[in-house]
Parts: C-alpha cells; structure tokens; sequence
C-alpha cells in the first residue's frame, strides 16, 4: 500500500545534461588512458610512416614531421595529461587541507601558515612555473610537484574560512569545554565539513593542471620524451606549413579538442557534485 507520506517524498534530482555529457567525456578519456598499452597499435616514439602524412586506414590520424604515428600519441598523450592532472590535485588538496586546517585553527602554526598562504597567493602562476621548470628540468614528477605547489593557496584560503566559522559552532565549544583535545576535534568535526570542498576542489584543480601541462607542452616546456598533448601542439604549431596544408586538422586538431573536451568534463562534474553536497536555491 502507498502512503501519503511516500508520495510527498522528494524524488532524487535528475542528472543534468552538462554533467552527464562531462562524465561520458571523462570515462572516454579516463578508458583511453588507462587502456593505453592494449589500444596503442604502434609506439608513439617511433618512426613507422613518411613525415607529415594525412589520415590513412594503417595511420588513423596520420603521421607528424618525425614520421610518428598521431593516434598512438594522443592515446599515450591523454594518459599523460590525466597523471598530471590527478596526482597534482590530489597533492594540491592534501597540502590545501594540512595549511587550511593549520592557519584555521588555534594553534601556534597559525600565524605561519597565514604568511605562507598569503606568500603563495601573491605569486603569479605562469612565470614561477616556468622559472621552476627551467630551473629543475621537464620531468614529469617535478612538473606535478610544481602544479601541486602553485596550486593549493587559494583552497587553503577556503579551507581556513571554514575551519574558522566551525570553530565558533556550538558543539565544538561544548566539546572543547569537555576536554576534547583539537586534534579530535579537527578529526570528528572539521574534516567532515571540509570534505566535500576538497572533492570539488580536487576536480577543479585536475582541470587547471591539465591545462597548465598543455600551456606548458605548447610552449615547449614538456618532457620530450613523454608524449603529452601539449606537446603534439607544440609541434604541430612549429611545422612551417601546418596551415598552407590541411595538416592543422589532423595535427593539431585532436589534441586541442581533447583538451577541451577532458577540461569542460572535469567542469561539468565538479559543478554537479559541489550542488549536490552544498544545495543551495537558485
């Protein structure tokens, strides 16, 4: 028998169209890469055709002026843009919890961690990374560390502004009041509250770290021997007369829509999760 009760009860909000074309583009990609040792049909970094060459039923994508296989590379290529992006975000959101948590809270760090926070906010992105790059090398490891550390300061800021207003709720003073030490105090109270903005956030910055590698790959500051997206660009766009032929769309093409499509899934889930966790009238 139905109740009363059961017809009036909400109903589970629909996934938008955004979110589910961002996550259909996510899974694709996110497949691609981690297929990549069983898709990949020819070794990216091996010459297996004549430079330059258009689309063919054995080159899908044709070829580069090295005469390397194009669809091998971007396969290989999207798995290197999802490690970056991935493992930058989720160093940048452990360092963004550790220092928010820190300069939130009442402890002697405080004041440290505000001035480190405030020290790295005032720094602009591109030209240390760049300065950080030249200075350690293209790595893949050190370009992560790098993002990672470019990128935690303003969700530190935002992770503080909540550790803060906690701080003042009632059930923590009645805890504090009790005897509860702040470390259990920040385990059973803050890090629940700060939880789903670090997930948001965790996305966000996969998103910005992806295009920051390809900003970076494109201006020819990437490992050359990692294939990444940023990198086919970059040598797409110094091929003399990649626009004289059609060359553009079968190059550089690919690579700059993959980009896009991997970065707009990424926005599109993080704003499907952030309304779903913190529901708010439009």
């Amino acid at each position: 028998m139905i109740t009363t009760a059961a017809l009036s009860a909400p109903r589970p909000r629909a996934l938008p169209a955004a979110a589910l074309i961002g996550a259909a583009l996510l899974l694709f990609v996110a497949a691609a890469a981690t297929l990549t040792p069983l898709l990949l049909p020819m070794d990216p970094q091996r010459i297996v055709g004549d430079p330059v060459s258009g689309p063919t039923p054995r080159f899908w994508l044709g070829t580069n002026a090295q005469g390397h296989d194009l669809f091998s590379q971007m396969i290989y290529g999207a798995q290197t843009s999802l490690i970056v992006g991935f493992s930058a975000a989720a160093l940048s959101v452990i360092l963004s919890a550790l220092a928010g948590v820190a300069a939130g809270s009442r402890g002697r760090g405080r004041g440290v961690a505000l001035t480190v926070i405030d020290l790295f906010l005032a720094v602009p992105s591109m030209p240390l990374a760049v300065l950080l790059i030249a200075t350690l090398g293209p790595g893949l490891w050190s370009l992560i560390g790098i993002l990672a550390l470019l990128s935690w300061a303003p969700f530190a800021r935002i992770v503080r502004m909540q550790v803060t207003a906690t701080w003042g709720r009632d059930y923590v003073e009645a805890a504090r009041a009790q005897g509860a030490s702040e470390a259990r105090i920040i385990r059973s109270a803050i890090v629940p509250e700060i939880a789903p903005i670090l997930f948001t956030k965790f996305l966000l910055t996969a998103r910005w770290a992806i295009l920051m590698e390809a900003t970076l790959g494109l201006l020819g500051l990437a490992d050359p021997s990692r294939v990444s997206w940023g990198l086919i660009l970059h040598q797409a766009l110094t091929y003399p007369l990649l626009f004289v032929t059609d060359a553009w769309a079968w190059w550089a093409g690919p690579p700059a829509i993959g980009i896009v499509a991997t970065t707009l899934g990424l926005i599109a889930a993080g704003r499907e999760i952030e309304s779903r966790l913190n529901p708010s009238p439009r």
